[in-house]
């Protein structure tokens, strides 16, 4: 399809600017020939009233001036004849340069849609299977209570499971195509944190993991969605929790500058291997090793990322393996961009 595509626009920009500059070159040529000839018709006029030229000299003098616009006229047409040749071979050539440029997004956009239906294929099929397995075998034969609950309770897991993942693909189309969730209010982020942090409490402690939130020493507001929010907030905490291991330490912090306000996480979890960092944001990605053990559907972090687009903020994560990572977000104290 975009090969199609790349071949008619390469053919519609050459026949459109190859059309430009074949009319420009006869517009040129018909305005020379008309201006030079009235201005030599006039000149001649003009000698023969004030009587500058006479006789034989005069008849001379009429003739070069008709030979020399005829050769001007001549070397301006080979001249533009010669350009226009060359244009043919040219212009083809800049214009699959400029297809190129105009469709590489376009591609760019096609392929991480193949790829985004791919994964979200691979993401459903995997809990729909387990489900069908388990299903089939528990009517293959009579079973106990107990293992029809068993089936059942797996069955509701994985559903929930499914769940969520469509919740988190509608939240991030709707993110993509700019649709807001709610109109945008004063919200206090310290009160933001406090209640991801308290949701998160059982989990935490289960794993004996020591979270310390240190806010600003002012209250800090900020123009968005509380919803949002809370999400992004959400996401980065969870992530925290899950690859620290028991015992381990968590530390939120809250500040500001002069343009922005600063959140950071750091924990001295798992860590991140260097070539997973540039693509942790990535939907559906999941970084190999130990961490490919956690369950999920790698949108975490891309969720994180959507929202904080809308925020025309930025968030950055410094890992090492092992010792633990920091994510950073800053958003702008101004809020949501509209």
């Amino acid at each position: 399809m975009l090969k199609v595509a790349r071949i008619k626009l390469t053919i519609l920009y050459s026949i459109l600017f190859l059309f430009m500059f074949w009319a420009f070159s006869i517009g040129l040529y018909f305005w020379v020939n008309n201006s030079f000839g009235e201005s030599y018709t006039a000149q001649v006029k003009e000698q023969q009233q004030v009587g500058e030229f006479e006789g034989e000299f005069a008849d001379k003098e009429k003739i070069f001036i008709a030979i020399a616009g005829d050769i001007a006229m001549v070397q301006l047409r080979n001249t533009l004849l010669i350009l226009n040749g060359g244009l043919l071979i040219i212009i083809p050539a800049l214009a699959m340069i400029l297809t190129r440029k105009t469709l590489t997004p376009v591609q760019q956009i096609y392929e991480q849609q193949k790829q985004f239906v791919s994964d979200v294929s691979h993401e459903l099929r995997t809990p729909l299977s387990i489900m069908s397995g388990e299903m089939e075998i528990a009517l293959k034969k009579n079973r106990t209570t107990s293992e029809y609950i068993q089936v059942i309770t797996s069955s509701r897991q994985e559903l929930n499971n499914l769940t969520n993942l469509v919740e988190n693909l509608l939240f991030l189309t709707r993110i993509d195509q700019g649709k807001s969730f709610l109109q945008s209010e004063k919200v206090d982020l310290t009160d933001v944190i406090n209640n991801v942090i308290a949701i998160l409490q059982e989990k935490y402690k289960k794993k004996k993991i020591t979270l310390k939130f240190k806010p600003a020493d002012e209250s800090i507001t900020i123009s968005g969605q509380i919803s949002m929010l809370r999400q992004l907030f959400f996401n980065i905490i969870d992530n925290a929790i899950i690859y620290t291991p028991e015992n381990g330490k968590i530390d939120i912090a809250l500040s500001t500058n002069m343009n922005n306000i600063i959140v950071k996480v750091t924990d001295n979890g798992i860590g991140i291997a260097p070539q997973d960092q540039k693509k942790i944001f990535e939907r559906f990605y999941r970084a190999d090793l130990s961490r490919s053990q956690v369950k999920g559907y790698g949108l975490g972090l891309a969720i994180c990322q959507s929202i904080v687009s809308l925020y025309n903020g930025s968030i950055n994560i410094s890992s090492h393996l092992g010792k633990g990572t920091t994510v950073t977000v800053c958003l702008p104290k101004s809020g949501k961009k509209s």
